[in-house]
């Protein structure tokens, strides 16, 4: 399992990242609800273990929100002593259960098992997968009854497999699940090699390809060893099942996995959207660089949050209209912007212009380089007009400073 730690507390921090990993969790910290919030939205987790009180986003209004958009990670929110009376609060907020500090590692461990199983419906705490059987409580994996050795990569990697059966994981996939922020991602050579450890092992075990390889997609479990595990088919009553209504539950079994691993795909293509999208918004804010962009066609307008940050405007606003981003020009330099911008704007030109703006929500006097021109479609028809703007003042302060 993937958790996601969120605590100011460094203290409870390396415990209890120390404590899971040793239990085999995938663990990434956070120290703020901002931060826990930003990450769930790049990457997927299993459970969130997170604080009541919590700096930017507390624990009861980040789960609030994550139910709001229907997510439906696992939460345990931990209280001080004197929180207890808000569990009530904290589970209608969201939470799956609560947990009073100091915190008890076996029984941390427990919910955690109990959640898992929850959501996956599972009355048994077993992992199973035909001869292949994980369990959760000791840390143990067998196949065929024996007890499979494996390194701590190794039982990860079978964990997942194991808690989405029917899902196919490319090697970025696994890489994202199964190592940590910390962690040095992991090349295709280390993927391939930790498979190819877990096939040796299992043929030792008696059991070949298990795990298949779809080039060019990733691996997955190979959905013959459920079927004829879940079915039993051969411990049924001669005649029960007759080989047509077997060949039909076997082609339902193929089209349901299928399902699983389109809906499973389409969940990692959103998180991975969703993980560039903050890189790209962290990397403009440490740059100061927005990006804008208007569409010919529909003659909607776009700007990037840091845009509007830029020119001391709300995000949540709809981007300024051309009369609107006129008044945000410093008056001296309007001629220039009219000039250097607007008018190759009109002609389709691109532009390149270093001038004034003033910030709307302090009034003060910013230096900017503005970019752009026209994007064109196939035929040579220009659809799109898009630039950037880069806030250049300190970079003029600190040329000021060196005497340059």
């Amino acid at each position: 399992m993937r958790i996601l730690l969120t605590s100011p507390d460094t203290t409870l921090q390396n415990q209890l990242h120390q404590d899971l990993s040793r239990q085999n969790f995938v663990v990434d910290v956070a120290t703020d609800g901002g931060e826990a919030w930003e990450l769930i939205q790049a990457f997927m987790y299993d459970a969130v273990l997170l604080e009541l009180l919590l700096p930017k986003l507390d624990g009861i209004a980040l789960c609030r929100r994550l139910r709001d958009v229907g997510n439906p990670v696992l939460v345990l929110l931990m209280l001080e002593p004197s929180d207890a009376g808000t569990c009530i609060e904290g589970l209608d907020g969201g939470a799956d259960t609560c947990l009073v500090k100091p915190i008890c590692i076996p029984e941390l461990l427990a919910h955690l098992r109990a959640l898992a199983r929850r959501s996956l419906r599972r009355a048994s705490p077993l992992l199973t997968w035909g001869p292949l059987s994980l369990n959760p409580a000791s840390r143990q994996i067998t196949c065929g009854g024996q007890i499979l050795k494996v390194n701590r990569k190794e039982y990860q990697i079978l964990e997942l497999f194991l808690r989405h059966p029917r899902q196919m994981f490319s090697r970025g996939e696994m890489g994202d699940r199964l190592w940590t922020l910390d962690d040095e991602l992991p090349t295709d050579a280390t993927i391939n090699s930790h498979i190819r450890s877990i096939r040796r092992k299992l043929e030792q075990a008696g059991i070949n390809n298990l795990i298949q390889t779809h080039y060019g997609r990733g691996y997955c479990l190979d959905p013959v060893y459920h079927v004829e595990s879940a079915q039993g088919l051969s411990d049924l009553p001669e005649g029960t099942l007759d080989s047509i209504t077997a060949n039909i539950w076997q082609e339902l079994m193929a089209a349901n996995a299928r399902l699983q691993q389109e809906i499973e795909h389409r969940k990692h293509v959103e998180a991975q959207l969703r993980r560039s999208e903050m890189m790209l918004r962290n990397a403009q804010r440490m740059a100061q660089v927005g990006c804008w962009e208007f569409d010919l066609e529909t003659r909607t307008t776009y700007w990037t949050e840091e845009l509007f940050l830029i020119h001391g405007l709300d995000p949540n606003r709809p981007a300024p209209g051309p009369e609107e981003v006129s008044a945000l020009i410093h008056p001296d330099d309007l001629p220039l912007h009219e000039e250097a911008i607007r008018i190759p704007v009109l002609q389709r030109k691109a532009f390149e212009v270093n001038l004034r703006i003033i910030r709307a929500n302090d009034g003060e006097i910013r230096h900017i380089n503005a970019r752009g021109g026209p994007v064109f479609d196939r035929s040579g028809r220009a659809i799109k007009l898009t630039g950037t703007t880069f806030d250049v003042t300190r970079w003029l302060r600190w040329g000021v400073g060196s005497g340059e």
